[in-house]
């Protein structure tokens, strides 16, 4: 059965939907077991007190048997290693997704602050809807060390068409060839460019100004998100997306919830990411764990930090090293006042959707993510049917 309690904008809004058929979905706690974990059922942007869900998530090892049959391509060794030869292989299943999508947008190339050239994928409605356009902007994911904008046009063509947005791709230049900050800083300025020159890509960013990301790319909208925040940034963010972001390095971990923070342990043999695919990517990044580019944590705006961030929606996966990243961070921003909307996928590893998109809470979060998209534009939300309809394909990749 699904735990669900849904409202409007700014009041409770979480989902937590069953693990997969390893074991009961409810179980007591056993904090001695490293595939348990306590999941926060939470009251969102309100006063009304916490409760608490206890989720059984099965043992890395038995959903890795489970997943080597289900999965169309093998995932959980990936040459994290290697960069170059992650990129290839991840190549040709890019390049069959986008070919399916009938909405695969247009590119622009602008310049950047340090006078390199990026490409943006902009995605705008098949067919005029004669209101005005929101402006959504994505981030890919990969570990700051693969991936490229296509990867996320399956959501940006539903998103288009569902909201009558302008959707637009992020580019960055990856480790190891680009260290840290450069990512950060591609980001960054590119967000910029796109909110200076929103009215000439056709959207009006008074109609909802989102930024959002997958992954490393759920970092990067974390960190600018909190930045354009701490700058006051013009036009403001109305939204954030942030799906199974890395938000922490255990040193800035807020004290308070160091007690929590079990994921990077517990799932730390999990397929798709694990600890040393996490070690992998911190060598080739090379990153600045203080910086306010690496973590919203590190906002240099210590007394008034979190208390900007737009409204949130975060998708969180319960065996994913990254879980309880997302979960603090939701937590903190609720605390703050920010309006959260939470919705929890106990028992599936990260990226999930992507990687294992046959997986019956792949295909839940994939809609899960273009429908909630309307609470953060404060629409109406469209059905199932409307939702997988426009989401022609699954993303390439987390």
């Amino acid at each position: 059965m699904e735990v669900q309690r849904k409202s409007a904008h700014g009041g409770c809004g979480v989902r937590v939907y069953p693990a997969p058929p390893d074991g009961p979905t409810c179980a007591p706690p056993e904090h001695s077991r490293p595939d348990y974990r306590v999941v926060m059922v939470v009251q969102h942007a309100s006063a009304s007190p916490c409760r608490t869900q206890n989720i059984r998530l099965p043992k890395p090892s038995r959903l890795s048997q489970r997943l080597t049959f289900q999965a169309a391509t093998p995932f959980t060794d990936a040459p994290w290693h290697n960069p170059p030869a992650m990129r290839a292989a991840r190549l040709p299943v890019t390049d069959a997704t986008f070919a399916k999508l009938a909405n695969k947008g247009t590119t622009r190339i602008i310049t950047l602050s340090d006078g390199s050239e990026s490409e943006l994928r902009i995605h705008t409605p098949l067919a005029p809807t004669g209101k005005p356009s929101p402006l959504i902007v994505l981030a890919f994911g990969g570990g700051f060390v693969a991936g490229e904008n296509r990867q996320l046009s399956p959501y940006a063509g539903a998103l288009a068409h569902l909201y009558g947005a302008t959707v637009v791709n992020l580019d960055y230049r990856l480790a190891p060839e680009h260290a840290f900050p450069t990512a950060q800083n591609d980001a960054w300025d590119s967000l910029q460019w796109v909110a200076e020159h929103a009215a000439e890509l056709g959207a009006d960013p008074a109609a909802g100004f989102i930024l959002g990301g997958v992954s490393a790319g759920g970092s990067l909208a974390a960190t600018c998100a909190q930045r354009w925040a701490d700058e006051g940034k013009s036009p403001k963010l109305t939204g954030a997306w942030l799906s199974v972001p890395m938000i922490f390095d255990i040193s800035n971990v807020p004290a308070e919830y160091k007690d929590v923070y079990l994921a990077r342990e517990q799932n730390a043999q999990a397929p798709v990411i694990n600890d040393v695919a996490i070690g992998w990517v911190e060598k080739h990044l090379k990153p600045d764990f203080g910086s306010r580019q690496y973590s919203p944590f590190n906002s240099p705006n210590k007394e008034t930090i979190h208390v900007g961030m737009p409204p949130s929606y975060f998708q969180i996966a319960g065996m994913d090293p990254l879980r309880d990243d997302g979960l603090i961070y939701e937590r903190v921003l609720r605390k703050a006042g920010v309006p959260t909307k939470l919705e929890v996928y106990p028992g599936v590893p990260h990226a999930h959707f992507s990687m294992v998109p046959t997986l019956k809470s792949s295909l839940r979060s994939n809609l899960d993510t273009v429908k909630g998209f309307a609470w953060l534009l404060k629409t109406q939300e469209p059905t199932d049917q409307e939702a997988g309809a426009a989401l022609t394909a699954v993303p390439s990749s987390g």
